[in-house]
């Protein structure tokens, strides 16, 4: 069987977000259990700079974008058993520096689905199953439709379109149809405007999802961002299978990022010495407090709202110490600044991104926060288990189904958990989480368990393999 993965972003040629973790980590697992893999990729500017000369020129030709002509090169490496196909224009992808937020972005990634489309003849390559990502690719499931079906080499190839954030859905001007080189019609149009998102989940034969929780939240208003009407027409279709997480490369066994590696079995030492470690990166005061982290995207919907209204009576009263890694909005920003500010010896903030700094986090700290208003899946709660790291998550999406809430009365459970979107909520399942962390016995067993949880792609992979073994019979 012959799968194709179609995305703009997999590890480690390029990265934003979680798609790029779960296209550079699920197709070397299916590899894993013998299935053909490849994944085809714009050449972005950050690849360009870092893989340049590892890439194989296969072959080149023209896209149709409205009156234009534009150049196509297909390159290519392998890495870990998977072949990736590089869609190489400097125009529209290598020059830029980041992957989106262009005034183009329609145009772009409309070459993009196109340039995919015809690199099957161009390489003699015809996949059984299109795996499709987001928006970006959502094209492509409705171009096959409409262009290629009738042709004896596609009329077998069937598609996925997996939703990994509905609330971003490409949605741009009507008038971009002319640079689509598509059909306009009730498949691509929302509102008066083309969105890629609804094409994607229109066109394709099966959809899915990052976690079963979320695609049955997804066929209600509140998550589904417009989309639901749509998704309960298709909900025969609808899969959600939950990502895993990497162990080669999210593991304090071997993680060299961190001052001192531990497992399961001497993990008391570890995070003592990753805990003093870091205090002293971020100045706090060497006590006896608990470490509260976030690593986050600096955004409203990660449940920023929550936080403010509690952290700071919790800072001042010394429960915790508190260490957060993101950016994002300004004023979310702003406030913890302040926070760092007035509050030094407690409070650790750096805004901006640092993948070595992430896992100095995870390693060092006691709790992992995360009380999101809605979480297709989540990585950060599955890395911060690996690393003895006890998460606080509101019971929403991938979180509900990778974390089981402790009960003190059974000792059960591998976090702390709150239903209702509300800062007392939210207050009483830290509460939670320092009364249990107070409880040594209690706490050493916890971190014990969730550290020996099994969160890896072997077992995601085997249900895609199911999935996709489902959809070829049909």
């Amino acid at each position: 069987m012959k799968i194709l993965f179609v995305g703009s972003e997999a590890t480690p040629f390029s990265k934003t977000g979680g798609l790029a973790d779960v296209l550079g980590a699920l197709p070397k697992e299916l590899v894993k259990l013998g299935v053909d893999v490849s994944v085809v990729l714009p050449k972005h500017g950050v690849t360009k700079e870092k893989y340049n000369n590892q890439l194989k020129l296969l072959c080149k030709y023209r896209v149709t974008v409205g009156n234009k002509q534009e150049y196509c090169g297909i390159e290519s490496l392998e890495l870990n058993g998977v072949t990736y196909y590089f869609i190489d224009n400097e125009y529209y992808f290598g020059y830029r520096n980041t992957l989106y937020g262009h005034y183009d972005d329609g145009e772009r990634y409309g070459f993009f689905n196109n340039a995919v489309m015809q690199m099957f003849e161009h390489l003699d390559y015809y996949p059984d199953i299109i795996h499709v990502n987001d928006w970006t690719a959502g094209l492509i499931p409705y171009i096959l439709n409409k262009k290629y079906k009738h042709l004896e080499k596609y009329k077998d190839m069937k598609t996925i379109f997996t939703i990994h954030n509905i609330a971003y859905q490409g949605v741009f001007s009507k008038h971009l149809i002319k640079y689509l080189d598509v059909e306009f019609d009730n498949e691509l149009e929302f509102n008066d405007n083309i969105n890629f998102l609804k094409c994607g989940i229109n066109s394709a034969n099966f959809v899915t999802t990052v976690s079963n929780t979320y695609a049955k939240e997804i066929l209600h208003d509140y998550f589904g961002f417009g989309m639901s009407e749509i998704l309960k027409s298709r909900e025969d279709t609808l899969f959600g299978i939950i990502n895993g997480i990497d162990y080669e490369n999210f593991n304090p066994k071997l993680d060299p990022n961190i001052v001192y590696n531990y497992s399961p079995f001497n993990y008391l030492k570890g995070k003592r010495e990753n805990k003093n470690a870091l205090r002293e990166y971020f100045n706090l005061e060497k006590n006896n407090l608990p470490i509260i982290s976030m690593v986050s995207r600096l955004a409203e919907p990660k449940g920023f709202a929550l936080i403010k209204e509690i952290l700071e009576d919790y800072i001042i009263e010394k429960k915790f110490q508190f260490v957060l890694l993101g950016s994002g909005e300004p004023n979310i920003e702003h406030f913890y600044n302040y926070l760092q500010e007035r509050y030094p010896d407690n409070v650790g903030v750096y805004i901006g991104y640092s993948d070595a700094l992430a896992r100095k986090i995870y390693a060092g700290s006691d709790m992992f926060l995360m009380p999101s208003r809605f979480e297709p899946c989540g990585l950060a709660q599955l890395i911060s288990l690996k690393y003895g790291t006890l998460p606080i998550v509101r019971k929403t999406g991938g979180l509900k189904d990778s974390i089981i809430p402790f009960n003190k009365f059974t000792n059960e459970g591998t976090g702390f958990g709150f239903e209702n979107y509300e800062a007392g909520d939210l207050a009483h399942a830290i509460n939670s989480s320092l009364e249990t962390y107070n409880d040594k016995p209690t706490w050493k067993t916890l971190v014990k368990r969730v550290m020996l949880e099994d969160f890896s792609w072997e077992q995601s992979a085997k249900k895609y393999l199911s999935l996709y073994k489902k959809l070829k019979e049909e």
